[in-house]
């Protein structure tokens, strides 16, 4: 059994849900109110050739009578590798959702790194029941292969080992994924770079406790032969206040025979 699932019998008595009666509210809104929201909160995209270097992202408006444009800000991430072909999002008269393409260079420069930016509008035309913004993660698309089964070891709370598969992509090899780690649903993932390996810092497990989503903040990581060392400084929940329970040490044994690149 996988540890994380212990977690349940430390902190079902810890959290707990609150229900209320919840009222109707009546929402008047002036006649230009454009009423406009993006489709939700966050978007991802897997990346392929056919896109033709770009992802389209879209914005939608309740209010459809008149053209007008609506700017938007652009939190860059990427280091400029990622583009808007423009600034704004422009409405016909009649039209319920706009584009537009964010450019990005030749699919075959990317390996299995994911970028991240984030998409802002004015927060006054905005639905009541909207997203004025959008963070959009980015990653191309890849082509796993299996390189067979290795064991996954826990020293957080209780001391657990489990059979652990592990994929690298062709388009990457220093591209490694755990499937279904933690949770069913989430993988985790890291990239080897001059003999380190880069994780997201913090990256979620995919596990839930009582509802909320558990994140793993990382202080190092290392490579110890066929041993991938995780150094983590906390186990936390971002949606509980940030409730921490405590740091640890994760550790990835590698199957046999495979060098980790």
């Amino acid at each position: 059994m996988k540890k994380i699932l212990f977690l349940t019998l430390i902190v079902g008595a810890l959290l707990f849900t609150a229900s209320c009666d919840k009222k109707g509210v009546i929402y008047e809104f002036p006649s230009d109110a454009q009423l406009l929201s993006f489709p939700s909160d966050v978007a991802t995209f897997s990346m392929m050739s056919e896109d033709g270097n770009k992802i389209t992202v879209y914005l939608y408006r309740g209010n459809t009578k008149g053209a007008i444009s609506v700017p938007f800000s652009f939190a860059d991430g990427t280091d400029g590798v990622f583009t808007p072909a423009k600034t704004t999002f422009d409405f016909e008269d009649g039209q319920g959702v706009a584009s537009v393409d964010i450019n990005y260079p030749d699919i075959n420069a990317f390996g299995g790194e994911t970028y991240e930016m984030v998409l802002s509008i004015d927060e006054n035309q905005v639905s009541p029941s909207g997203e004025a913004e959008l963070k959009v993660k980015a990653q191309r698309q890849l082509t796993l292969k299996k390189l067979g089964t290795g064991t996954f070891n826990s020293y957080f709370w209780f001391e657990v080992s489990f059979p652990q598969d592990v994929y690298n992509a062709e388009e990457a090899p220093n591209y490694y994924v755990l499937p279904d780690c933690y949770g069913e649903g989430t993988d985790i993932t890291f990239t080897v770079k001059d003999g380190k390996p880069i994780f997201a810092n913090p990256f979620f497990t995919g596990y839930l406790v009582s509802g909320f989503q558990l994140w793993v903040a990382l202080e190092s990581a290392e490579i110890d032969g066929n041993t991938v060392i995780m150094n983590c400084a906390d186990f936390f929940l971002p949606e509980y206040g940030n409730y921490s329970f405590g740091g640890g040490v994760e550790t990835f044994e590698f199957p046999a025979g495979v060098a980790i690149q």
